[in-house]
């Protein structure tokens, strides 16, 4: 089992702001739709690597699972053509066709094999591709109402499942990602508690978190303390970098764009907790294209990664680890933003 008792686990603040790989999210720059309209068309995998291309700084992109990767030979082929690293396969268990009253949590066995099914096959070709990280966020395990599902029934579901993907293979880490609602008003994993309750219930050691910023947002935390939580019990191997303006929908804004102090203590935390995995992306390409949009989250994250670097992070902690300091930690981050 999991031990889940506090660690002592920040390092020694380094002189000089770490800077991470930056990675997007492939599906970004497909079709994008909402009940409405159309905002992006269909693009096959490679004319959407041709547009990633263009954007500055992104060294990574985040494939989805079966969409871009039905002929993984190719898109390794096309992948080192862009000169671009897979940082993610992202496995889609969502299907409405399929998985209309859940996936791992449904009350149906045939859809939850088939989830279960589907994540292993995600797993498969991540090992192929030399990957090593599946990520998947289970939007279909959600209710709208009260008496609509068996909370016990659907909970050791879904625990069972987690349970038996993660088993399939040890040299792959499994990633889930919570979000508080999309398609439903609630979903199950729906915050970092239920996350961490997960991890320790399912209990294998390659089962960890994608912390999606915007999600952990508009779901009320602080996505710091979010990434304190999970980073604590070893567990946060993968982030979304973006933003949102609270509680109510999930906007997939430009990173920083609204939350900038937030974000500025998520990377002062990424930082002090040694993360070093990749940072990925997941921006609407509404109005404005894919390639700017992600052009300016990619500069929004690096400049507020500079912002953070022209700052003594020793001394800053210091300040944060004492009361009543709030004053002066704004005047040194405002001084930091001026170029002062």
């Amino acid at each position: 089992m999991i031990d889940l008792h506090p660690v002592h686990f920040y390092i020694h603040a380094e002189a000089i702001m770490r800077h991470w790989k930056l990675s997007v999210n492939a599906a970004f720059f497909g079709r994008q739709s909402n009940g409405y309209t159309e905002y992006q068309p269909y693009r096959a995998l490679e004319a959407k690597l041709e547009l990633i291309r263009q954007v500055q700084g992104i060294k990574g992109v985040e494939l989805k699972y079966p969409f871009d990767l039905e002929d993984v030979p190719l898109a390794q082929r096309l992948l080192e053509r862009y000169e671009l690293t897979c940082s993610a396969v992202n496995v889609d268990i969502k299907d409405a066709a399929m998985f209309r009253w859940g996936a791992l949590s449904a009350a149906s066995a045939e859809a939850r094999d088939l989830a279960v099914r589907r994540l292993c096959e995600g797993m498969n070709v991540a090992a192929a591709m030399g990957v090593g990280l599946v990520t998947t966020c289970p939007l279909a395990d959600a209710y709208d109402y009260a008496f609509e599902i068996d909370y016990a029934r659907a909970w050791e579901g879904l625990i069972d499942s987690v349970r038996r993907a993660a088993a399939h293979r040890d040299d792959v880490r499994l990633v889930l990602e919570y979000q508080p609602h999309d398609l439903q008003a609630r979903t199950l994993l729906g915050d970092v508690g239920k996350m961490l309750h997960v991890i320790h219930k399912v209990g294998r050691s390659n089962l960890g978190a994608n912390l999606d910023v915007g999600h952990a947002i508009f779901g009320g935390e602080s996505p710091a303390e979010a990434a304190t939580l999970l980073a604590q019990e070893g567990r946060l191997w993968y982030l979304h970098s973006n933003d949102n303006i609270g509680r109510g929908g999930d906007w997939d804004l430009i990173s920083g764009s609204v939350h900038l102090w937030e974000w500025l203590e998520l990377l002062y935390t990424l930082d002090r907790v040694g993360y070093d995995g990749w940072i990925g992306a997941d921006i609407a390409a509404h109005q404005l294209g894919p390639v700017e949009v992600f052009r300016a989250n990619t500069r929004m994250l690096q400049r507020m990664m500079t912002i953070l670097g022209r700052i003594d992070l020793d001394e800053l902690r210091a300040l944060v680890c004492r009361d009543g300091t709030v004053p002066e930690i704004l005047e040194r981050l405002m001084a930091a933003l001026m170029g002062e």
